[in-house]
């Protein structure tokens, strides 16, 4: 059963868009839905871009030079054949994904990395980035804890860890986390 909205060619999304060649980085974007291949588990919709609500310098480094899908059939991922270079600004960028020979410009993205509002895409896009954060601070709590490793970030144990990341970070926690020390015994 989905959980999530399916959408129909012609419609208006807000996706998350990921690279074959970072997938963890995600881009949010707005996009047209120009088709549309349906699958059991998770469809997938060729977009046009149409706006972006990252800065440029972001997008220089995560969509220029990396390989996105733009077609179905496709097994290959491609680069966008456009040089960061020629780009000041993420307007000028937009403007360019729309000129008459957009078509070469369209990428492919899953259905479950869309919604209907940007309300939604935002919600959508802190609990993927969250997900993210807490993988890669899992891996950095178990390299900085183990007992060989006497570099600088060396910790001798996971309770000194996580004083030392409750002392730079309490601050910071947000709904859906509600304390920071149920927060850091998830990573364990």
């Amino acid at each position: 059963m989905k959980k999530h909205r399916i959408f129909n060619k012609g419609n208006y999304v807000y996706c998350l868009l990921s690279s074959h060649t970072r997938p963890n980085v995600q881009i949010p974007v707005k996009g047209l839905i120009i088709d549309t291949k349906w699958d059991q588990i998770n469809p997938k919709y060729q977009i046009r871009i149409l706006k972006f609500y990252d800065t440029m310098r972001f997008l220089k480094q995560n969509f220029f030079d990396v390989n996105f899908y733009q077609n179905f059939d496709s097994r290959k991922a491609r680069h966008i054949p456009l040089k960061s270079q020629e780009f000041t600004n993420v307007q000028v960028l937009e403007k360019r994904l729309n000129e008459d020979d957009r078509e070469k410009f369209y990428v492919i993205v899953d259905s479950i990395m869309c919604t209907k509002t940007r309300v939604q895409l935002q919600d959508l896009f802190n609990r993927v980035q969250l997900y993210i954060i807490s993988k890669n601070l899992k891996e950095i709590k178990t390299v900085a804890t183990r007992p060989f490793y006497r570099g600088s970030f060396s910790v001798d144990s996971k309770k000194e860890f996580d004083k030392r990341f409750a002392k730079g970070w309490e601050d910071k926690i947000v709904e859906p986390l509600t304390d920071i020390e149920s927060y850091l015994k998830s990573l364990d």
